[in-house]
């Protein structure tokens, strides 16, 4: 994210000082960076979205729109999100909710209220994990996105009931259990990605925690 410096030859869409989203071809942790507007890869900032807001769109609210098109979560679906209250987590728990699927949540104590308040219902960590998902959702869970890395991917494998629909962000040692590992953050998502949070953020749908 940044505002625009240079346009290069024909680039029409955007001008000097327009503020933009989007991913960049050189690292953009950095004074400069350097962005192909042709190949779809910024979107205009809205005014009313402030920076430190807009700072978690692209990574953050990008990775969890990726890892909900990879375990194909959709409505009338319950997902099951292993620290719901995260970075990751608190965007893939919101826009799951907007794609209609059910939500359930570990979070520590004191944020049950606030994934209460996202529409995402709350069960704690702990050993009688599963005893309260399964009574929330007795047959199971449809899939499972684990941003935690406690462990619970074997847990994870018997609600969903299989490994299919199991994807983790940070458990790498599970990857030969079968379930899906992503590390590639928004992939060649990006723009899509932004295009629908900003839709939700300007509905009223999606809060971005600071």
């Amino acid at each position: 994210m940044g505002v625009v410096d240079q346009v290069g030859d024909g680039v029409t869409d955007f001008a000097v000082g327009d503020e933009v989203l989007g991913t960049s071809l050189t690292p953009a942790y950095a004074q400069a960076a350097v962005a192909d507007a042709g190949a779809g890869a910024l979107v205009a900032k809205p005014p009313a979205i402030p920076w430190e807001v807009a700072g978690a769109l692209a990574v953050s609210g990008g990775t969890a729109w990726t890892v909900l098109e990879r375990l194909k979560a959709v409505q009338g679906e319950t997902l099951l999100i292993h620290a719901a209250s995260g970075g990751v987590g608190t965007f893939a728990a919101q826009l799951a909710v907007a794609r209609g699927a059910r939500v359930i949540g570990t979070a520590s104590q004191a944020n049950h209220e606030r994934l209460r308040e996202l529409g995402v219902l709350p069960v704690g960590h702990g050993e009688d994990l599963a005893g309260q998902v399964r009574a929330i959702a007795h047959e199971g869970v449809d899939a499972v996105l684990d941003a935690s890395g406690r462990g619970e991917i074997p847990l994870s494998i018997e609600l969903a009931g299989g490994p299919e629909r199991v994807l983790t962000l940070v458990a790498f040692d599970a990857a030969p259990l079968g379930i899906q590992v992503h590390t590639d953050g928004p992939s060649g998502n990006g723009v899509r990605a932004l295009h629908d949070i900003l839709l939700l953020i300007g509905k009223g749908r999606l809060q971005v925690p600071v």
